[in-house]
């Protein structure tokens, strides 16, 4: 999300939008929130730093970063590890493998029925890490995910992105359905693609314009399968014909769903970025708005539902939330990621009272 900062500023040198009136949209809409009680539930060390994905099993809480990549020379991306119910850190997982001395990021994650924990690596792909004792072991699942040629420019039968810019993969986001098959965002190549129960190469699942971001700002994003399984849901923080939109699409879970199949649930206006998703208990969606610092509920085929700010007086505001995971106590962790500021005194997991214990995630067991 560091890119949204730099486009607005472009945008408001260009004329396509005035940074002033952006800033009066963004206040409007912070002012018909709710403030929520919060609490800092863990902070996040400087290095890595920039927290994104998150995910809670059992009486463990995992959290992947740096969203941002990191300078070449800097150190490992982590999956830094917390108890559930205190916040306490019980140690991180650097990643192993990672050249570094070229730039490197690390931003989903999920877990499987075992306990696995599945991280997303710009260079790597998609890390299994797997508990032996006190140790972790890492493999490949699948991946490293490749860099598109543009469509236009593609070779005939040659696996191409839709978008309207040449830009790296950027595997963004990730979600297991009931049947083991993982689905991941590729922000910057406007595709979802699907992992087969077991891992290996990365199958383009969707493709389509309307997940590409604006010039080289973020595009398809979060990503959730329904808690009936039938529908999979992601989001489109900056789109790319109109850049102050941000919108959530639902796909059918089929094997090869059509374009026609693509379904708008809900729009954000005003440059607000939809980021992480997650599933609420009775099936509404939480959405966190990485671009006006607020956490959004919309009902499926209802429209927004409530919206929540964080008082005045939190210890830590929220600064380009990223994702959410229910702590299933009433409560939602969100990974503030600071990207639009990077004060490292942002960096944490903050704890959101909801009342919504969360659907549980799909966490097929792998064999």
């Amino acid at each position: 999300m560091q890119l949204f900062k730099k486009w607005l500023g472009k945008a408001s040198r260009g004329g396509i939008v005035a940074a002033a009136a952006t800033v009066c949209i963004l206040a409007a809409a912070a002012a018909t929130a709710k403030t929520a009680p919060s609490s800092v539930f863990a902070p996040i060390a400087a290095s890595p730093g920039f927290p994104e994905g998150i995910v809670r099993h059992q009486n463990r809480v995992f959290v992947a970063g740096p969203a941002r990549a990191s300078a070449p020379g800097a150190g490992p991306s982590e999956v830094a590890i917390f108890h559930a119910r205190t916040g306490a850190p019980l140690g991180a997982i650097p990643i192993e493998g990672e050249d570094l001395s070229a730039s490197h990021s690390l931003h989903g994650i999920t877990t499987d029925g075992d306990g696995n924990l599945y991280a997303l690596s710009s260079q790597l792909g998609v890390v299994r890490l797997s508990k032996h004792g006190n140790d972790w072991e890492q493999e490949v699942y699948a991946g490293p995910f490749p860099d598109l040629p543009l469509c236009h420019l593609a070779k005939v039968g040659e696996a191409c992105s839709p978008g309207s810019k040449s830009l790296p993969a950027m595997p963004n986001d990730i979600a297991f359905d009931e049947d083991g098959y993982a689905y991941v965002t590729d922000s910057l190549q406007a595709t979802i693609y699907r992992i087969p129960p077991g891992g290996g190469a990365p199958e383009i699942w969707f493709q389509s314009e309307a997940l590409a971001g604006y010039l080289d700002l973020v595009g398809v994003n979060g990503i959730r399968v329904s808690p009936d399984g039938a529908r999979v849901f992601f989001s489109v923080s900056f789109c790319a014909d109109a850049p102050w939109e941000g919108r959530i699409f639902s796909l059918p879970r089929e094997a090869s769903p059509a374009p026609s199949d693509l379904q708008v649930e809900h729009v954000f206006n005003g440059f607000e970025g939809p980021d992480g998703i997650a599933f609420g208990e009775r099936g509404e969606l939480h959405v966190a708005l990485a671009g006006s610092n607020q956490l959004a509920v919309i009902g499926v085929g209802k429209g927004e539902l409530s919206r929540l700010d964080l008082p005045n007086t939190s210890a830590i505001p929220l600064a380009a939330p990223a994702s959410l995971a229910f702590d299933g106590h009433g409560g939602m962790l969100v990974t503030n990621q600071a990207h639009t500021t990077g004060n490292a005194e942002h960096f944490a997991v903050l704890r959101v009272r909801t009342n919504d214990t969360g659907a549980a995630l799909f966490q097929p067991r792998m064999e």
